[in-house]
């Protein structure tokens, strides 16, 4: 817990207006900060009340045209929430799979809404992978208690609109995306009624009803564009030029879809007309012109008016409802007068700001306890836009800077904060605070720039310089929906309601400085005005400039064990190298003893290792040998690590650190252990690996688990074709599509293959263009099998895809994890050969799963089954086929090929 500050539940919006505020990888810099622009597009936000909620399943569902409207151009408060974090998906910019893909979705949701200027919110679900009906959806997800965080973020954020992504019905393909429409509809209904999850009501959330429900059209609707009959389509206009952007809205939107790196989502930005569109699907007020808010007051003194008469004493409350009408109308004035002189300089509009925060204030006081929760939010969120739109108008900047990023129990550093005042206001009596959690320590060593008068001049620069502690008992900085196991496709969030749907914790470390604002010209109005900033680490690059980093706390020593996951042929019985990499972030360095912990059955040697690691940042390599001491079980076995210092603490865990120039930084752990998976696997003798990477996956380290030499073929070696030392190429997942080398380099690999060699293609997103020497379709809208468990028949059962070196039947499809595959062929030539169907419930049988051509000398295999997943998983059944296509013999698959 965090001294000196709590995040109100009902306000977890608030936690993310100051989230949104801190220096972040994506931040456009025209969009943040002091200047014309921060300052103008905060003005098109402080008059008015409204506030939309969209809805969808995954990131990049979101209609970013629609979000970006809303927020920069209307003046909306707006937000998306995804059901997940996109932890099932791919990632084509990096190894992360699972949780770690849903740190880097989850990031690049945060770097988009910086940009088209929303929220960001989430629900327990984890995304396991593609499924094909809500109800396939919806037995993984627990109905209920996702409906409990969609209306928990509807009461938390009290919408007047919610627009879903998603229509819920079949037309949305994706299971998950119709189990998100279908929840945004019972959501809508039950947000409203106090019967329904009462235990929120605790918490400090109110029931909510918001006044409409809105399809978007984006990918169908409802009607209207959507097809099919229904309710007219809304359009709305995203592509016209916004003078204070100098780009339209639509060009900025797609600024923000860029962000979803890891999903190939760059975007162009092309000018013009444009629109997007939405459908009515339920509303609770009258709809007078058809608008998006009509028949909603969103007007600011609506919430007030619409106060009860008495308050809870039963005193009548008429005067201070009625003043405080008066003073919202003198701030909504000052708002009317800013708009108007706003110019090239940002700071004629302050002392109107300083005007209308004054009224602001005074509407709070004057109605005291009368206000309900509604309005209490309202002047909370109004007052902070004011604060921030007459901070960027007046030219003050707050800063918060460590002087270390990685930190480590037991750590003191120092932290620097700066009140830059760039304008021309006098900045009086400043009061600064820095907020800590329970347990951390600070003392201020000194502070330069304060006048002898307690005054900030203007232009001037003043720091504060702080010690700060952590202590010695402090937790590693872990994402709250990652400090518990999950519970298959389910996380577990803390007790904490503050945090519950935020993409990630709020920083440790906040700065807040209160001052009175004297502003020139003799105003009536000196403002007392409150920032606040968290702490960030800066740094320079001699190649980038100057870029900021969370700043983390670590634990002293991380001892990551490589590779963490083996597959062990049954029957080996030779010494197989494993590694465990420990790193250091303590500054004065450790040293101590790593241990290792065997099961039955294996030996590691040696069984300790004395290591000495100097300084923050160094690393050291203890390399072990496992070996089986006798003929060890089919089935998993564990071998454990345990570093201990010589002061006695021990660790047993590693963490790697999540961290693209995109998006936030984050650490994430695993066990510093390495999971054995002995299997009945062979392959053949005298093999040789090539493999050409595509988007990343880890099948270089699978085929030397199976004891095969492997090389990772670089950009020129592919270029030259120099492929005639390998018997086998293997292409990654989406190689051909990322890989501009492979396929400038087609007809060379066809030689190859024609020449008596044999290439694996995995699964491509689209067309294979000139790789394939038969043609051969894979589209977008590719067949795929997401049902794991689905049976799978054997087409060619003597072909030695299947007999050699190992027997592949039923039992090797059992075990597998998320789905049988994806981007299956759709369409092939005679030639090739179809090895395996299989399909989902109730779908025609897919035969494009695994195709094999004999073409020349060679064979050519193109395969959409799922092996980059199986990979790490252990998946004896995967690994045994895999085995057998490394080890296909060209002339024998030939001659079954012929006698089909």
């Amino acid at each position: 817990m965090t001294r000196r500050r709590r995040w109100p539940v009902a306000a977890c919006a608030l936690a993310l207006l100051l989230a949104h505020s801190a220096p972040s990888p994506a931040d456009a810099q025209s969009l943040e900060g002091t200047g014309l622009v921060p300052v103008g597009l905060l003005l098109r936000q402080m008059d008015g009340v409204k506030r939309v909620l969209m809805i969808g399943a995954h990131p990049d569902d979101e209609d970013t045209s629609l979000l970006t409207t809303l927020a920069r151009g209307w003046g909306a408060e707006t937000a998306y929430l995804s059901l997940t974090r996109g932890d099932g998906g791919q990632n084509v910019i990096g190894p992360e799979l699972w949780e770690g893909l849903g740190i880097v979705r989850t990031g690049e949701l945060e770097a988009a809404r910086r940009l088209d200027g929303g929220l960001q919110f989430f629900t327990r679900a984890f995304d396991y992978g593609f499924s094909k009906s809500a109800d396939e959806a919806l037995t993984f997800w627990p109905h209920e208690e996702l409906l409990a965080d969609v209306v928990w973020t509807i009461r938390s954020f009290r919408p007047h609109v919610v627009v879903s992504v998603w229509s819920g019905t079949p037309r949305d393909g994706h299971g998950q995306h119709q189990a998100s429409g279908i929840l945004a509809r019972e959501a809508f209904e039950a947000a409203g009624d106090p019967a329904r999850f009462p235990e929120q009501l605790g918490l400090g959330v109110e029931a909510w009803s918001p006044a409409k429900l809105y399809v978007s059209d984006r990918f169908g609707g409802f009607g209207g564009r959507g097809g099919g009959p229904g309710a007219a389509s809304l359009p709305i206009e995203t592509g016209r030029l916004d003078p204070l952007l100098g780009r339209s809205l639509f060009q900025l939107s797609m600024e923000s879809r860029s962000q979803h790196r890891s999903q190939d989502m760059g975007a162009p930005q092309p000018p013009g007309p444009r629109e997007t569109g939405v459908t009515l699907a339920a509303s609770r007020v009258p709809e007078g012109d058809g608008g998006f808010f009509a028949g909603i007051d969103t007007t600011l003194v609506g919430p007030v008016e619409r106060l009860p008469d008495v308050d809870a004493s039963g005193a009548a409350s008429e005067m201070g409802t009625f003043r405080a009408v008066g003073r919202l109308n003198a701030y909504r004035a000052a708002l009317v007068q800013a708009r108007a002189q706003f110019g090239l300089d940002p700071f004629t509009v302050v002392d109107e700001l300083a005007t209308g925060l004054a009224a602001l204030r005074d509407a709070r006081e004057a109605l005291g306890p009368l206000a309900d929760t509604e309005v209490r939010g309202v002047l909370d969120s109004r007052e902070k836009l004011v604060t921030q739109a007459f901070a960027a108008a007046a030219g003050i900047v707050l800063d918060v800077q460590s002087v270390d990023d990685l930190l480590v129990p037991g750590q003191t550093v120092e932290v620097t904060v700066s009140l830059w005042n760039g304008g021309a206001v006098t900045l009086r009596a400043p009061e600064l605070a820095l907020a800590v959690p329970d347990g951390w320590s600070v003392s201020e060593t000194h502070v330069t720039g304060v006048s002898a008068g307690r005054a900030v001049a203007p232009g001037s620069l003043a720091t504060w310089v702080f010690a700060v502690r952590v202590p010695a008992d402090a937790q590693p900085s872990r994402l709250y929906y990652l400090r518990e196991a999950r519970d298959g496709a389910w996380y577990n969030w803390p007790d904490d309601p503050a945090v519950w749907g935020l993409p990630r914790d709020p920083a440790p470390v906040t700065a807040s400085i209160t001052f009175v604002a004297e502003i020139p010209g003799g105003t009536l109005e000196r403002p007392r005005i409150e920032l606040a900033r968290p702490w960030r680490f800066v740094d320079v690059d001699p190649t980038r400039g100057e870029f900021t980093k969370a700043v983390l706390v670590v634990p002293a020593i991380s001892a990551r064990v490589s590779p963490a996951s083996l597959v062990w042929p049954r029957g080996r019985s030779e010494a197989r190298p494993l590694s465990v990499v420990l790193r250091s972030e303590s500054d004065g360095g450790s040293r101590g003893e790593l241990t290792v912990r065997a099961p039955t059955g294996w030996a590691v040697s040696p069984a300790t290792r004395q290591f000495e690691l100097e300084g923050s940042g160094s690393e050291r390599t203890l390399s072990f040998d496992l070996r089986p001491t006798g003929e060890p079980t089919t089935g998993q076995h564990r071998i454990q690590f345990e570093a201990r210092t010589a002061d006695g603490r021990v660790y047993r865990e590693g963490y790697a650190l999540i961290d693209y120039d995109h998006v936030e930084r984050a650490a994430i752990y695993a066990p510093a252990e390495a999971v054995i998976t002995v299997l009945p696997v062979a392959v053949a003798e005298g093999l040789r690996i090539g493999y050409v990477m595509g988007s990343g996956d880890d099948g270089p380290e699978a085929i030397r688990q199976l004891g095969l030499p492997v090389e990772l073929l670089a950009e020129d070696a592919v270029r030259e074709g120099r492929f005639d030392r390998f018997t086998t190429i293997v292409l990654g997942v989406r190689a051909y599509e990322t890989r501009s080398d492979l396929r400038a380099a087609s007809a060379q690999l066809l030689d190859f293959v024609r020449r008596g060699g044999v290439v694996i293609a995995q699964y491509n997103r689209g067309p294979l263009g000139t790789l394939a020497p038969l043609p051969l379709d894979v589209g977008r809208g590719a067949p795929r099998v997401a049902d794991e468990t689905a049976p799978v028949r054997i087409l060619a059962p003597s072909s030695p895809v299947f007999t050699t070196p190992n027997r592949i039947d039923a039992r090797d499809f059992e075990g597998w994890v998320q789905e049988r595959g994806l981007y299956f062929a759709s369409e092939w030539d005679a030639g090739y050969v179809p090895l395996l169907e299989m399909n989902d419930a109730g779908e025609e049988p897919a035969r494009g799963s695994l195709l094999a051509a004999p073409a020349g000398e060679g064979v050519f295999v193109y395969t959409g089954l799922s092996f980059f997943r199986q990979w790490s998983e252990g998946v004896p059944g995967a690994y045994r086929l895999f085995a057998n296509l490394l080890s296909l013999d060209p002339a024998a698959f030939r001659a079954t090929a012929a006698a089909r």
